[in-house]
């Protein structure tokens, strides 16, 4: 979940190994705490790629880094990451993994919005990915485990490897529903490589045979990623919660 989380939303009887990925800004070390002792796993969620209207820090990013609207979410714009700004949204995002992650006592980062190019005409694919990269190696220099978000659909094959030496792990949003799954099972990808691998679907859902047979933990969940005492609130994984063979 993203949003408005509270420690009633852990969940009791959980098996297995448990995630709970929250907003790293909107969390208290107490959430963190609460989480871990759970024996859960703690994800802080933050945008690297794209600037909340919002955000306490909104006004330390000047606008000459900031883009586009995103299309869908109001009050939201693309970040510029071409080589020029990178200087000067680098150490941002550091000082938001440092204060909204590492501080509280996170154990991973969930890096949104890494794929501006994809998106946006105002941002080359090479600069996007040397951002990118740069984004992972700040979250494992403080240090914590961090994700990888959507991008590797885009990459080329070339790519993989650069990817799976900055990154520790892949969430991917609707694989199933643009049917490119294969991005992720590919050779030299993550699943290959024995990482893990979440598929979030909001429209449809995965296809839970393809998905065990390759080991990736789908689901379908509301799209507004609520908690699970909210209203709307949807989980419905592939793997039943009593599973714990992987």
């Amino acid at each position: 979940m993203i949003g408005g989380f509270t420690t009633a939303d852990i969940l009791s009887g959980q098996q297995g190994q448990v995630v709970y990925d929250i907003d790293g800004q909107g969390a208290t070390a107490s959430d963190v705490a609460a989480i871990h002792a759970a024996g859960a796993i703690a994800v802080c969620y933050v945008d690297v790629g794209s600037l909340e209207t919002g955000r306490p820090d909104y006004s330390a990013f000047p606008s000459s880094v900031v883009g586009p609207a995103v299309q869908g979410w109001p009050g939201e714009n693309w970040l510029l990451v071409t080589a020029a700004n990178q200087a000067t949204i680098l150490p941002l995002m550091k000082a938001r993994f440092v204060d909204w992650c590492q501080a509280k006592g996170f154990d991973a980062i969930e890096p949104d919005n890494l794929d501006a190019w994809t998106n946006i005409s105002n941002v080359t694919a090479a600069d996007n990915v040397a951002y990118d990269l740069a984004i992972g190696q700040l979250a494992h220099s403080l240090p914590l485990s961090v994700g990888l978000k959507n991008v590797m659909t885009d990459l080329a094959s070339s790519q993989y490897a650069s990817f799976l030496a900055t990154f520790d792990w892949a969430l991917n949003e609707q694989c199933f529903e643009y049917s490119d799954c294969g991005a992720y099972t590919a050779p030299g990808s993550f699943l290959p490589a024995g990482r893990a691998v979440w598929d979030v679907e909001y429209n449809v859902s995965p296809d839970c045979t393809q998905a065990d047979q390759d080991h990736m933990n789908a689901q379908l969940t509301d799209l507004g990623l609520v908690g699970a005492t909210t209203s709307g609130y949807l989980y419905t994984p592939c793997i039943p919660d009593s599973q714990t063979t992987w």
